[in-house]
């Protein structure tokens, strides 16, 4: 492999097992592409457990793309494929290359992390088109931390404790209150509640095909992943349907969340401590909201959690607690909460179960302009994460029009 990587925002292409007819166009790319540098070749196949021994240079860059050749063998290559596609330091983008594009072949070229694949003979011109689309898709998470977007994730101690609540009207607010513009992400692998919440029909694509297509993520493809609220709020729902949970990889969380912070001002996670996937959510989350009710069985779990979570240096500084249903009949007190969990609580938010419910069976929230020691309560949480005072009134989005829940926009459809 060549030494030579140049500067930071140089993109460093290198292939695989490359006939010279592919190589040759390869190494034409520099000459009529900016930030393009030939990095080599690999003259056999990577295998699982032999890593690839990078030199310095190419692993600065800040993205690198290998085009792998599957002619001389198709499963060696799939193999290969796997072994770059998984590798973070340098993150590499596969694309695969063959004389016969045979579906059941690029199938497997995908699932194994290939993010396109072209028939040969291939031209410079197709080269330098799908270099660009990819270039495009690296450079735009270089932005500027200045513009780096917060992303929010809520995670409930137990089932039952309100956090998609609690994420859906925090999510709005932001919208609403301060203007920001903000993604509300459903990440329950199946059956999540946020579009029922927000009286949004079912949308055909979840976060977990967002995952599956992280390699070739830009903003025409997560604009067709989105439901749309009239507040203005973005929305990536979850399964109405019973699925199989999808593991996702630690790198394309990274990828994703690097991708939605040049998106969005606010990214609000609504998401569960018993996915395989959490760690990774907690690593590339700002802020970390562990949600509990202000009960034995509750609090027991919030406990355990933070006694794990304080041990790892992925949490730290950005771990908070979240009482939910709060009121001053509790039992427990939340002096006597943070002394029983030993950290304190960042939010206490009163319990307005009747509203809420009324609001969850409409398909809406409740929204600031109804005052209430709830809304006050949420407002305060929602000023504190946009560091700001509230600069508009708080009307309802969508006052002049009546919005029905969920199911019976399903009636009226079929009327």
């Amino acid at each position: 492999m060549s030494e030579t990587v140049q500067a930071e925002r140089t993109l460093a292409v290198f292939s695989v097992c490359g006939d010279p007819a592919l190589n040759g166009l390869i190494e034409q790319l520099p000459a009529q592409m900016e930030g393009v540098a030939f990095a080599g070749e690999f003259q056999a196949y990577i295998r699982t457990g032999q890593r690839p021994q990078f030199p310095q240079s190419l692993r600065r860059a800040p993205g690198c793309v290998a085009w792998i050749d599957f002619d001389q063998n198709p499963e060696a290559a799939l193999e290969a494929a796997e072994v770059l596609h998984e590798m973070n330091s340098p993150a590499i983008t596969c694309i695969g290359v063959a004389s016969r594009l045979e579906t059941s072949l690029l199938q497997r070229a995908m699932r194994a992390g290939c993010s396109e694949f072209l028939q040969k003979p291939v031209t410079v011109d197709q080269l330098r088109e799908t270099l660009a689309r990819i270039q495009s898709r690296i450079f735009v998470r270089m932005e500027s931390s200045a513009t780096r977007g917060h992303i929010v994730s809520l995670f409930g101690a137990k089932g039952g404790v309100g956090t998609t609540t609690l994420a859906v009207h925090l999510a709005a607010y932001l919208t609403k209150l301060h203007g920001k513009k903000t993604l509300l992400i459903d990440h329950n692998h199946q059956l999540g509640h946020v579009s029922l919440l927000l009286g949004l029909e079912e949308n055909r694509y979840h976060f977990d095909d967002l995952i599956r297509n992280a390699d070739r993520l830009d903003a025409e493809l997560l604009n067709g992943f989105l439901a749309r609220h009239p507040s203005g709020l973005a929305v990536i729902s979850s399964p109405s349907t019973c699925t199989l949970r999808q593991s996702a990889m630690a790198e394309d969380v990274e990828r994703i969340f690097a991708f939605l912070r040049t998106e969005y001002d606010f990214v609000v996670i609504d998401s569960s401590l018993q996915y395989d996937d959490d760690a990774a959510m907690i690593q590339h989350s700002d802020s970390v909201y562990l949600v509990s009710t202000p009960d034995i069985a509750a609090l027991r779990d919030l406990s355990r959690y933070i006694e794990h979570l304080g041990l790892t240096e992925t949490s730290a500084g950005k771990l908070r607690v979240a009482i939910n249903r709060s009121s001053s009949q509790d039992a427990i007190s939340k002096e006597q909460i943070e002394k029983v969990v030993k950290f304190p609580v960042s939010i206490s938010i009163p319990n307005n179960y009747a509203e809420l419910l009324r609001a969850v069976n409409a398909g809406e929230p409740i929204w600031p302009q109804r005052r209430s020691e709830f809304t006050t309560r949420l407002t305060r949480w929602v000023q504190q994460l946009a560091g700001q005072q509230t600069p508009v009134s708080a009307l309802s989005p969508h006052a002049s029009r009546k919005r029905l829940p969920f199911w019976k926009h399903a009636q009226h459809r079929e009327a």
